[in-house]
């Protein structure tokens, strides 16, 4: 099995789950389109650092998705 540089997550996506890659720029086209769609998203490296997020997390916080 090999390993995904990068994981986008969206905690407002209830249907999908996590996407995974190892190109940087797609996986973050992707969060974009996830954090316009459902409110928030990430993209964390394999080490699970945070490197690129697009939305308001403080919405999924209130909500207490986060």
């Amino acid at each position: 099995m090999s390993k995904f540089q990068y994981t986008c997550e969206t905690p407002n996506k209830f249907v999908g789950g996590d996407v995974y890659s190892n190109d940087l720029e797609t996986i973050e086209n992707y969060c974009i389109d996830m954090g316009e769609e459902h409110g928030y998203s990430c993209v964390r490296d394999i080490d699970g650092n945070i490197v690129f997020d697009y939305g308001d997390i403080m919405d999924m916080v209130e909500q207490g998705i986060v």
